[in-house]
């Protein structure tokens, strides 16, 4: 049976989202809705066209209000990607109705907002799925496999560093609006590093952080952050965001008791996706080290999407689920917590079910 989707955000990601739809023989786009009209008629045109192995689908029709995408009854799963201050509320609204969702990270602006998307979940049996497509990236896959594997020993740390240098004209954009995006570039790329270091090494029991404005006219919103999270298994993880880069770049990095990994770039502007692998020598010297590049382009929206549309058919378990975002949300609320006493330290316990 063909899942039928409808989409609520045409931007960038939304744009993503709706390229992963229609390049799936199980899904066609239904219903396009975003407050910019344009946007969702050039999504809709795209979604139009046969992708290789499907048949062409009527183009998506065009709605006004994202109450009406919720509403319609040929929908059976929403994908959710608008600014931040919408992401809960729609969410929750759609698995109220019934609809399975993909909703961008990070699910909302709070825990509170993120609960009230997995409460929803819960009650209705739908799956909730949050959009952290940084898992879904080939070398993360495969560093994912090689944590699971035991080939770097015991887990001792993580460094993770990821930012852009910004765009001039930033401080008018939606992300510098603290009452839409709820933070500034912790909540946007660090949400991700948060994630990823949730997924590889388990649970948080405290935090540390510190954040500033250091360039951009954006504060209260802050345009670098740093945290220092502290699992349950003692390891710590090292991260620092920011929008302040310049060059864009993200680094990765794993280190064990027997050797260590590293994943750089993201392919496109971020450079070509690496994975490399190092195994400490016992009598000291240079490690042994290689190399994997996963080059090509980015099919992390595809992965991602796969995962959802198998959950959704009893075929597998989640990478991301809900709880992922509750949990990554909660770090970043005791990071704030922390950065407003000077870094002072923030007991929290997430659960693990990230990991």
């Amino acid at each position: 049976m063909t899942l039928r989707v409808g989409l609520i955000g045409a931007g960038g990601v939304g744009r993503k989202r709706a390229a992963a739809v229609r390049e799936d023989p199980r899904t066609d786009l239904q219903v396009v809705c975003d407050r910019v009209e344009a946007r969702a008629r050039e999504v809709a045109a795209a979604s139009s066209f046969a992708a290789a192995g499907k048949i062409a689908a009527a183009e998506p029709r065009i709605l006004a209000a994202w109450e009406e995408v919720v509403a319609s009854t040929d929908v059976d799963l929403i994908i959710v990607s608008t600014t931040h201050d919408m992401l809960a509320t729609i969410s929750t609204a759609a698995l109220q109705a019934g609809k399975h969702v993909l909703c961008e990270k990070p699910l909302g602006r709070t825990v509170e907002e993120a609960q009230r998307a997995t409460g929803a979940a819960a009650e209705s049996g739908c799956v909730l799925h949050a959009g952290y497509n940084h898992r879904f990236h080939p070398a993360m896959q495969a560093l994912h496999q090689i944590v699971g594997s035991g080939q770097l020993g015991d887990l001792l740390n993580l460094r993770g560093r990821y930012g852009h240098g910004g765009r001039p004209g930033y401080e008018r954009e939606w992300r510098a609006d603290a009452s839409i995006s709820g933070g500034g570039e912790l909540l946007d790329q660090g949400a991700h590093l948060i994630d990823l270091s949730l997924w590889l090494l388990g649970a948080v029991e405290e935090v540390n952080g510190r954040v500033q404005t250091a360039f951009w006219d954006i504060a209260p919103v802050e345009d670098n952050a740093f945290a220092l999270l502290t699992m349950t298994g003692g390891q710590t993880a090292s991260l620092h965001v920011s929008w302040t880069q310049w060059r864009n770049l993200f680094s990765l990095e794993l280190f064990g008791r027997d050797g260590y990994a590293q994943v750089e770039g993201l392919g496109g502007s971020y450079g070509e996706q690496r994975l490399t692998l190092g195994h400490r020598r016992a009598a000291g010297g240079a490690p042994e080290e290689s190399s994997q590049v996963f080059a090509g382009v980015d099919r992390s929206w595809n992965a991602e999407w796969d995962a959802f549309v198998r959950a959704i058919d009893g075929e597998s378990t989640l990478a991301a689920k809900g709880i992922s975002a509750v949990e990554t949300l909660d770090c970043i609320g005791a990071i704030y917590r922390s950065a407003a006493t000077a870094g002072s330290p923030v007991s929290i316990l997430t659960t693990g079910e990230s990991a």
